[in-house]
């Protein structure tokens, strides 16, 4: 008879799980003593070490996603995905000689303040819009793939578990601030690592033939193949992935509010440097180790088959094995690890987010300046909308989804930010480019990715089928449509020139 979750409600781990829980909020009311500004509740007084920044920036872009989504990847396919995450570095390039030392040195708080001085309101609105409707969307996803195992753990119903720990993230988060997510999330990054660690030496242990079956089962089944590698627009192949996830790093280290934040809030250039530097070292080992973590696991399986995890998700049956094949005690930490990796996403994204509503629009548009106090008890308010919200759409994702969770975020998080990276290159790497051509290649964009999206429905294909027929893999959908936008801003601009007498002094990377 198969071993149950209910294994893991025993003493030692349910004590563990209380200790680190405890400590995480304990450093949310610490912060929270320190909140007197605005400046002190998003950017943490400008006084981070670079060490725990850097830890920080890790365990926000792992979450839980690579925690568990990871492992169901590869669990449930191949490797096609890892490539364009060992990549990563490239991007790091641009964010360690660009990006960084840009926000540093200028006054801006927000990529999106940035592109308002570059191109105008409507830059500013429309980026800071997208940001916050692709963070509503990914906060809701991680809380979403938390709550599986929790639900595997307690049977309380996923609508419950959903709830509860959306508002014990968020409280914290209200509480405390930058300086609480940084500090939470650098205990949340070593349980991360050591959470993860613990599991593979337990599977080789497990298997009859030790590391080398697993090696030469793996192998054997083309666990460890890169999938489809062919040059094509209509398929999901490796270029995809590896061009997608390269633009959307770019994209994060330009314009991300929880990077510019980090940027922002390390207390000197040199620790700003150091803090990139670790964030980049400690994150690719991460996404390649939770990678395994999913080929080892069908190995298992495979060897010793379960029904239980043939009916289940591929991003539950990390979670399973965690809850019927490790011992009391270490169990609760490799949950914790679980939850740490979350809500060291979730912190980071509701108060950045909560950052850029209340920089980008309340400040923005407020007809009369209001003293420090004032925003930031408009900041807290934001951070609790945005968790109402994120409660929304991961109880969404919960009743509608029909995809695995990679999947789904690469397409939608593709779909929600198309064309802001071909912004942010107009305005980072050219001079001629002005708010009138910047605007027409913008409004193009959004129109192309409509079509796009259109030819992709039942409806689409019955009424247009020869057109439908052309349209490339959904997963390009955050890579063409920015190439698609700087085709067209640079000719249009050839009719609608750049105001020469706006000065571009500390605006682009060749007028600093």
């Amino acid at each position: 008879m198969e071993a149950t979750a209910e294994r893991l409600l025993r003493w030692p781990d349910l004590l563990i799980l209380a200790i680190f829980l405890g400590i995480v909020i304990a450093i949310g009311v610490y912060s929270a003593r320190k909140m007197k500004s605005a400046d002190n509740y998003f950017l943490a007084g400008r006084s981070l070490p670079g060490w725990a920044v850097g830890l920080s920036m890790m365990a926000t872009i792992a979450s839980s996603l690579t925690f568990l989504a990871l492992p169901g990847k590869t669990f449930h396919g191949n490797w096609e995905f890892i490539p364009s995450q060992v990549l990563y570095f490239l991007p790091v390039f641009l964010a360690y000689f660009i990006f960084m030392p840009f926000f540093r040195r200028s006054a801006f708080r927000s990529a999106y303040e940035y592109l308002e001085h570059r191109f105008g309101t409507w830059a500013r609105v429309y980026s800071a819009s997208i940001y916050v409707g692709h963070n509503m969307f990914r906060l809701g996803l991680i809380l979403y793939i938390t709550s599986i195992p929790l639900q595997q753990m307690s049977g309380w119903s996923m609508p419950t578990i959903i709830v509860v720990l959306g508002i014990l993230v968020a409280v914290y988060t209200i509480a405390g601030g930058l300086e609480a997510v940084i500090y939470t999330d650098v205990l949340q990054a070593i349980a991360l690592y050591v959470g993860g660690l613990i599991c593979i030496p337990i599977i080789i242990d497990l298997l009859p033939g030790g590391a080398s079956q697993l090696f030469a089962d793996a192998n054997a089944n083309g666990k460890f193949s890169l999938g489809n590698t062919s040059f094509t627009l209509s398929e999901t192949t490796v270029w995809s992935y590896i061009l997608l996830f390269q633009f959307l790093f770019i994209q994060y280290f330009a314009s991300d509010q929880t990077v510019v934040q980090r940027y922002l809030a390390m207390k000197s250039d040199k620790e700003a440097k150091r803090g990139l530097i670790i964030g980049t070292v400690v994150a690719v080992p991460v996404w390649a180790y939770f990678a395994f973590v999913g080929t080892a696991l069908w190995v298992f399986y495979l060897n010793f088959p379960s029904a239980a995890v043939d009916a289940m998700e591929p991003e539950g049956v990390f979670t399973y094995f965690i809850l019927t094949k490790i011992p009391a005690g270490l169990t609760g930490f490799v949950i914790f690890g679980i939850l740490a990796a979350a809500m060291s996403s979730l912190d980071s994204t509701l108060n950045a987010t909560a950052a850029v509503m209340n920089n980008d629009f309340y400040k923005r548009f407020e007809s009369v300046a209001k003293r420090e106090k004032r925003y930031l008890v408009a900041g807290r308010w934001f951070t609790a909308i945005i968790a109402v919200f994120m409660i929304g759409v991961a109880l969404g994702i919960h009743f509608m989804r029909n995809d695995t969770l990679m999947d789904l975020m690469s397409f939608a998080l593709g779909l929600i930010s198309a064309g802001l990276l071909g912004i942010l290159y107009l305005a980072f790497f050219t001079t001629r480019i002005g708010s009138k051509a910047a605007a027409i290649g913008l409004i193009a964009t959004v129109l192309f990715v409509t079509l796009w999206v259109f030819l992709t429905t039942d409806t689409g294909e019955a009424l247009l089928p020869g057109l439908a027929s052309l349209v490339p893999s959904r997963f390009w959908i955050a890579v063409l449509p920015n190439l698609f936008l700087i085709l067209v801003a640079f000719p249009t601009s050839l009719i609608f020139p750049r105001n020469s007498d706006k000065s571009l002094q500390g605006l682009t990377v060749w007028t600093n």
